[in-house]
């Protein structure tokens, strides 16, 4: 199989590295691949934590005078730690925009911001950072040094519990609608949190996860034991992938599965089979040189395999070397834009950027029809034509394969520094870049 353009290509005559070296650029790929999911998933959790008016540090400071830095809490309660100089935590703050955006105080929603004490865990501060009531009635709220005090008694587990209907939080005399709105979304805020940690959902191993299961290990026995050299076999088995999860079950892996992961997270309690078949994937080659999702599995890539055997050897087309080189850089830019759109929020369905979608007819879109028969059309001359030239799911898959002790540190791993670089630039200046584009 011809290595795709992420893939390390060594030179023939290269000294092997010695075992170690194998081992640390192993480590490294896998570390580069970790590292862009961990940013894409850090945007995701700031962006669902802090809005669009995320919390400042001096805003903190009013409350913890020592803070000296904030950091994401990746849990339900999605709120921030509040950090000494010396990365020690003191406190926790939220804010109650934009999950209590729908309660209402006399005209508009208010954007609270609660500081809890890490010692006493009691709110130790409060204040209204924005409100879409009167300026009148919010300025009388905040005026208000018994009512904005009045949270200073209540911890999180505290504000959980209140009860707002039999008049345990008091509204502010003219301004009752945007006081009391204001704690309703504090109430809201901590509750939303709590029963959100508290639901797990079970873990469910559908008959469809038994079949994925299957097809792992039937895809591991043809490609490491004696099955491989049963021609029929691996024939067989490769059409029943292709019928049942191309058609059927449509249980592919691609760009938009991946980003959609990486973004909220691995649903592994209803999807258990896909999970095992993408960590397999991915592991599988890193660890056995073995590509085994797309030499096995993949639906496109047994339509290809099997279309390329009804034209003769040949008449194939040979692809001049200059013209493979730049071919071999779509599956490279087509990463970009899977990597733009992700934290650009452009109007592209990633699902549209590759073939697989093409197999599920009632929902296919234009673009991925064209694409599958694009590719499964050059196949025919090209051998695997779309898997060495289009396919940026694959293009990954290669880049983490191992090539043991003839690996060397190559052109695919400086392009994968690039990635890891532009994902931690879009991580901090996603927000920026799309007031930029869109203003």
């Amino acid at each position: 199989m011809t290595e795709l353009p992420l893939a390390a290509e060594p030179p023939h005559s290269a000294r092997p590295v010695s075992h170690l070296k194998s081992i640390a650029l192993k480590t490294y790929r896998m570390s580069v691949l970790v590292l862009i999911v961990f940013l894409i998933r850090d945007y995701y959790v700031r962006t669902r934590v802090q809005g669009k008016s995320p919390i400042e540090l001096q805003e903190v400071q009013s409350f913890l005078p020592q803070a000296h830095s904030l950091k994401i809490d990746h849990s339900d309660r999605m709120g921030l730690f509040i950090l000494d100089q010396n990365q020690k935590q003191i406190g926790y703050a939220i804010r109650t925009s934009p999950i209590s955006d729908e309660i209402i105080g006399y005209c508009g929603p208010s954007d609270t911001l609660l500081v809890f004490d890490k010692t006493t865990e009691k709110v130790i501060g409060l204040s209204i950072r924005s409100s879409g009531d009167t300026t009148s009635h919010v300025k009388d709220v905040r005026n208000n040094q018994y009512f904005m005090n009045l949270w200073k008694q209540y911890s999180w587990d505290e504000l959980a519990k209140l009860d707002l209907q039999h008049g345990e939080i008091e509204g502010v005399s003219g301004a009752t609608m945007t006081s009391m709105g204001i704690a309703h979304t504090i109430a809201f805020r901590v509750q939303y949190s709590n029963q959100k940690s508290q639901i797990v959902q079970p873990f469910q191993f559908q008959m469809k996860d038994a079949i994925l299961v299957l097809f792992c290990a039937g895809a591991y026995l043809i490609t490491f034991t004696r099955l491989k050299h049963y021609h029929w076999l691996r024939n067989l088995f490769k059409a029943t992938a292709f019928v049942y999860l191309g058609f059927l079950s449509g249980d592919l892996l691609a760009e938009s599965l991946f980003a959609g992961w990486a973004k909220y997270s691995i649903p592994w309690r209803q999807s258990f089979g896909l999970v095992v078949l993408a960590v397999l994937a991915i592991f599988i080659p890193w660890a056995t040189r073995r590509n085994l999702y797309c030499q096995s599995i993949c639906p496109h890539g047994t339509a290809q395999e099997f279309l390329g055997r009804i034209v003769p050897a040949k008449r194939k087309w040979k692809v001049r070397p200059d013209v493979k080189k730049a071919l071999r850089w779509i599956p490279v830019l087509l990463l970009v834009v899977v990597l733009t759109v992700i934290f650009i929020d452009l109007p592209i369905d990633l699902a549209e950027l590759e073939a697989f979608d093409a197999y599920l007819l009632a929902s296919a879109g234009i673009a991925s029809i064209l694409i599958a028969i694009i590719g499964l059309l050059a196949s025919l001359f090209v051998p695997q034509a779309y898997c060495h030239y289009g396919c940026p799911t694959g293009t990954i898959f290669e880049f983490v394969r191992s090539h043991g002790r003839a690996d060397r540190f190559g052109k695919s791993d400086y392009i994968a520094m690039l990635f890891l670089g532009m994902a931690f630039v879009f991580n901090q200046y996603a927000e920026l870049i799309k007031q930029t584009l869109f203003q």
